[in-house]
């Protein structure tokens, strides 16, 4: 999420707004079924959530980084329907992402679903919301992305994953500072009891999401004579999304490495049509890709590619899931 001004959190020193708006124009809802896949893997936890939370009043959710709203808005109506056996009282819905996100697009996909929705376009390393005025707030596929990337030796790479250890230092300092920035901001948020429930690229012993793509990655745009390029992604370890709970006011209640195949790749299992698989994962790419490395020959190539090797660049996807109570 990009920012502004906020007194009581200011965001991480330096920032620069890397983080991208999606591909808009309805591209990025199209080409969403991976991000939709990862909201469905964690319905126990929103399960959950909803059961723990107290509720002694009007009820505030949030999801952090809507995008085009196809996934933010599947997800909060059955997030509303879930609080609804619940509770009659009132409840305000905030769909958040970046000033630069394509907010047209979501206000077309928005029908009413029992709720008051506002829109928030503000960064998410700062309150997005007033104190003590969330319930459950969800973030998917969102906080893996850095605040700024910090000056590094070059030629760097793509992924932090692939550079080398002085590189992967600096961005992982980074990581923490921006990982710890998002927590003080939901703690402020979030009524006590309220949960935090997220999916995110993760890293589990050097095995991190879509690792042999960022290597196609690589190798394309040094083949283009791209000038160095890093992705401002970072893709945490357990111990990383642990490390500041305590200090930040909150509680783990569930953590899970899971890894998932794309639902590209397995329909490639049924029906063998690799140009459709590689159309639909470049396509997936693309959505989130495009608006940092815009050169339609990056795409051409992965697509290529792809189809001659869809094992070999496969986008396999080690997802953090994780739900988190403030104390």
């Amino acid at each position: 999420m990009g920012g502004q001004e906020n007194g009581s959190f200011p965001e991480p020193s330096g920032v620069k707004n890397t983080i991208p708006s999606m591909k808009g124009e309805g591209f990025y809802d199209r080409n969403s079924r991976v991000q939709e896949q990862f909201i469905l893997s964690s319905q126990d936890l929103l399960e959950e959530a909803v059961d723990a939370v107290p509720i002694a009043g009007p009820v505030g959710l949030a999801d952090l980084g809507c995008s085009e709203g196809k996934n933010s808005l599947m997800l909060m109506r059955r997030l509303t329907e879930m609080v609804r056996q619940r509770s009659r009282e009132p409840i305000t819905v905030t769909h958040n992402d970046l000033p630069g996100n394509n907010w047209n697009g979501f206000f077309r996909n928005l029908t009413p679903y029992g709720a008051f929705v506002q829109a928030s376009a503000t960064s998410f390393f700062q309150p997005i919301v007033a104190p003590n005025s969330l319930h459950i707030a969800t973030c998917y596929s969102s906080v893996h992305w850095l605040s700024q990337v910090p000056e590094l030796p070059e030629p760097a790479g793509v992924l932090h994953a692939r550079m080398n250890p002085e590189s992967q230092a600096l961005l992982a300092e980074q990581a923490a500072r921006d990982w710890e920035a998002f927590l003080q901001a939901r703690a402020q948020e979030l009524v006590p009891g309220g949960w935090l429930v997220l999916v995110s690229g993760g890293n589990k012993d050097g095995d991190v999401a879509g690792l042999k793509m960022y290597a196609l990655l690589d190798r394309i745009l040094q083949e283009l004579g791209h000038p160095p390029f890093v992705m401002p992604i970072y893709y945490r370890s357990e111990q990383e999304i642990r490390e500041p709970l305590e200090r930040c006011g909150f509680q783990l209640q569930h953590f899970r490495i899971q890894h998932l195949t794309t639902p590209f790749a397995e329909q490639l299992k049924q029906d063998g049509d690799r140009a459709q698989y590689a159309r639909a994962t470049t396509g997936f790419v693309r959505a989130w890709m495009e608006p940092l490395l815009a050169d339609p020959r990056i795409y051409q190539r992965m697509e290529e590619e792809m189809e001659a090797d869809p094992e070999g660049t496969e986008v396999a996807n080690v997802q953090i899931v994780a739900a988190f109570s403030k104390k």
